[in-house]
């Protein structure tokens, strides 16, 4: 009889604890879920709204592409197909030149939502690469890759690659690009 009651009283003891975990348990999550600015979506950051905002083209026509969606290497794009060409000559001695078709379009990629300052700057690594070039006044970090033409930007322990090409003066997507990731942050962050 001793052990029963022995043995009821010590289930009571742990159910009872079992249940105040739980509930501190329940308590943190609701805390964190209250702090995360970035559930894990890449919409979240870049939606239709914001890409139309920042290239001044029309919702309605663009393409959205998602093909490696929840990958780390995921890429979130929206395109346009406006009539941009690219020209190029077809050898140096021929000089034919050929016109190629490109969509405009804005993207991210890379998105990090548990980053922080070391191992942004780890994986973007500036003191190695002399293509890496630091932007002020963007986030906490921002980084433009001028051989690449895209940027990589920190801010609020997230971190992505962003990138818009519309026209084929390196200059102007530069200047899209910063637009594009001072919006994420406005806007998202």
């Amino acid at each position: 009889m001793k052990n029963i009651l022995f043995l009821a009283i010590c289930l009571s003891l742990f159910s009872c604890k079992d249940k105040e975990q739980v509930s501190k348990s329940n308590a943190i999550s609701e805390n964190t879920k209250k702090n995360v600015v970035f559930s894990g979506d890449y919409e979240d950051l870049l939606t239709l709204e914001i890409a139309s905002k920042i290239t001044g083209f029309e919702p309605s026509k663009a393409r959205k592409s998602n093909p490696t969606k929840g990958m780390y290497s995921e890429i979130l794009k929206y395109s346009w197909e406006n009539g941009r060409e690219f020209v190029k000559e077809k050898s140096a001695s021929n000089r034919k030149r050929v016109a190629y078709s490109r969509p405009d379009f804005v993207q991210i990629s890379f998105v990090d939502f548990e980053s922080d300052m070391e191992s942004f700057l780890e994986f973007v690594a500036p003191e190695i690469h002399s293509e890496v070039i630091k932007i002020a006044g963007v986030g906490e970090a921002a980084y433009w890759n001028s051989k690449n033409n895209f940027m990589e930007v920190y801010y609020s322990d997230v971190s992505f690659r962003g990138k818009v090409e519309i026209s084929n003066d390196e200059a102007v997507n530069k200047q899209k690009t910063i637009e594009l990731a001072r919006l994420i942050i406005k806007e998202k962050l």
